[in-house]
């Protein structure tokens, strides 16, 4: 799960939530975190912090996670259920877009995602730059293949890396964004794949508000083939996407993930150019941040990156994901703490052990009423947001049970350690969430 909440004193919270204020609950859906959160109060007036406390706390932060879970459905509802239309304007009104495809390696299926980029239904014009390192990386003929097919989109393969940083894909990217010749720049990594629309969408709502510096995409996973991409699958379709959009609509800070984003390179540059950001494994989530703090708001569009499920093994999973949030815990410290408790069983078992405690109900029967409600609101979610040809439904449901078991033992694992393998090195975080490399 991708969570990033460092609170900002600038106004550009307000912007997600006025977008969607329609979809949002009513308030006296907040009722209940409102009555708890008084009983704790007066708890502690009598005597502090004690079990009782306790138990309404545990009883307060499921009703928040619950509050979350029902705005993703309705941000599903509004905003992918029934995807914006184009707006209506002048194709001269619409600015030139540089889109960089940054490259290491032939991924999954990646004639087909780099297409998506030449196949943009975009009334201006379009410049495609392909960034990689190595001369002989393969991933060149493929890029070649498609300029070559497209001639009339300027497209370029552009060969070297600058060490402005510790970070693989900033150094990759600096030749691109330094070669860039428009200002609203597309940075898509070269595993997503994008719908034709997502380009025209993405640059309608950047021109209907002129306070947005980011618009950024929800990542899907697709088209999984071994048990470790299942697990995958089952994290990113579900709890990953639904929490990504239920805070992105609370917008109270950044939370932003780097596959498919939209910004102002002018605000980039502002904020210090990629090369300032080559010092973090996330770079996208202190982008992020540093654009929000300048008061940049960040928006979403009803489309979907789509990234095919490319793990191999459960061992590339176990290690990708203890990657993830060994990251994210040396740069948004609390929200990753604070993870296991956004999770079905860590926060189904402190529920049903609240509610046994305090009104001596049945803790089995409310820790499976629990789970199975949970169960439920994530195939309903992942049923109603999947556009494309349905799972098998035994192995998906396996895989999500499993995903679910696994979610603290992984949890624990990485915020133990303090090392990161990404692409075949080894990486070290200091405190302030910088790395360096270590072999």
């Amino acid at each position: 799960m991708v969570v990033a909440i460092v609170h900002s004193g600038h106004d550009a919270g307000s912007l997600n939530v006025s977008g969607d204020a329609a979809m949002l609950p009513p308030p006296s859906l907040f009722k209940g975190v409102i009555d708890n959160t008084s009983s704790i109060a007066a708890s502690l007036g009598n005597g502090g912090f004690g079990i009782d406390s306790a138990a309404y706390f545990v009883l307060v932060l499921a009703s928040i996670q619950w509050l979350l879970i029902i705005i993703s459905h309705c941000v599903l509802q509004r905003r992918y259920v029934k995807p914006r239309p184009f707006v209506s304007r002048p194709s001269e009104h619409y600015p030139r877009v540089t889109i960089i495809r940054p490259m290491k390696g032939v991924d999954m299926d990646m004639y087909q995602t780099l297409e998506s980029s030449f196949q943009q239904a975009y009334p201006s014009d379009i410049e495609i730059l392909f960034a990689v390192e190595d001369p002989e990386d393969p991933a060149i003929e493929i890029a070649n293949k498609l300029i070559k097919k497209y001639p009339k989109i300027q497209a370029h393969v552009l060969i070297g890396q600058d060490n402005v940083g510790t970070n693989p894909k900033i150094n990759n990217m600096i030749k691109a964004f330094a070669r860039a010749q428009n200002d609203l720049l597309w940075i898509c990594d070269s595993n997503i794949y994008t719908d034709p629309g997502t380009l025209r969408r993405s640059v309608d709502l950047l021109l209907d508000n002129k306070r947005l510096g980011v618009v950024h995409h929800v990542v899907f996973s697709e088209s999984p083939k071994t048990f470790g991409a299942m697990l995958d699958h089952a994290l990113l379709v579900t709890n990953h996407c639904r929490m990504y959009l239920a805070i992105n609509a609370v917008g109270i800070a950044s939370c932003l993930m780097g596959k498919s984003n939209l910004y102002y390179k002018s605000a980039l540059e502002s904020a210090g150019g990629l090369e300032s950001f080559g010092q973090y494994l996330a770079e996208d989530n202190m982008i992020g941040q540093a654009l929000w703090q300048a008061g940049w708001g960040h928006a979403m569009t009803g489309d979907i990156a789509y990234q095919p499920a490319d793990i191999g093994t459960f061992a590339e999973y176990c290690s990708r994901h203890i990657r993830w949030i060994r990251t994210r815990k040396y740069n948004v410290t609390f929200a990753t703490l604070y993870e296991p408790l956004t999770e079905s069983i860590v926060l189904g078992s402190l529920t049903a052990w609240a509610l046994n405690h305090l009104y001596s109900f049945n803790a089995y029967l409310v820790f499976g009423t629990f789970l199975l409600s949970w169960f439920a609101m994530d195939m309903m979610f992942f049923y109603r947001i999947n556009r494309r040809s349905a799972p098998d439904w035994f192995w998906f449901v396996l895989s999500w049970g499993c995903r679910e078991l696994l979610a603290f033992p992984l949890w624990a694992i990485a915020i133990a350690g303090n090392t990161v393998v990404w692409r075949g090195r080894k990486f070290r975080f200091h405190l302030n969430g910088t790395v360096k490399v270590v072999t």
